[in-house]
C-alpha cells in the first residue's frame, strides 16, 4: 500500500517553512490571516523513513502557527499560539514528523 502524506496550513503568522528530507516543499509568510492550503507530499516522498520539518518563524508581536499533517489517514495537528501573551520577536519554533514509506 502506498502511503499519502499531505500537509494543510490554516493559519501562518508569521512564517511557515516546511522540508521534507531537507527539500524546502513550503514556505508561507503571512500576517495573521486564517488560510486554508494545503501540500500533497505522497509524490515526493522516498522509500522508507522520511523526515518532514516545519520550522515557524515570527517577526514581531504575538505569533500563530496552526494546521494538520496526514498520514495514511491519521490526522496529526501542530498549532503555537503566543497571540494571548505575545512573544519575542524572531521566536522560532519547530515541529517534527516522521513518515514512514515502506
Amino acid at each position: 500500500m502506498a502511503t499519502t502524506a499531505v500537509l494543510t496550513v490554516n493559519y501562518t503568522d508569521n512564517q511557515l517553512v516546511a522540508y521534507l528530507n531537507g527539500a524546502q516543499v513550503y514556505n508561507r509568510i503571512g500576517g495573521g490571516e486564517a488560510i486554508n492550503e494545503q501540500v500533497v507530499l505522497t509524490g515526493n516522498l522516498q522509500a522508507g523513513v522520511n523526515q518532514l520539518l516545519l520550522i515557524g518563524v515570527n517577526f514581531n508581536g504575538p505569533a500563530h502557527l496552526q494546521g494538520s499533517v496526514n498520514i495514511n489517514g491519521r490526522s496529526q495537528d501542530f498549532n503555537f499560539d503566543t497571540r494571548k501573551d505575545g512573544a519575542p520577536e524572531g521566536v522560532v519554533t519547530q515541529f517534527y514528523y516522521t513518515i514512514d514509506n515502506s
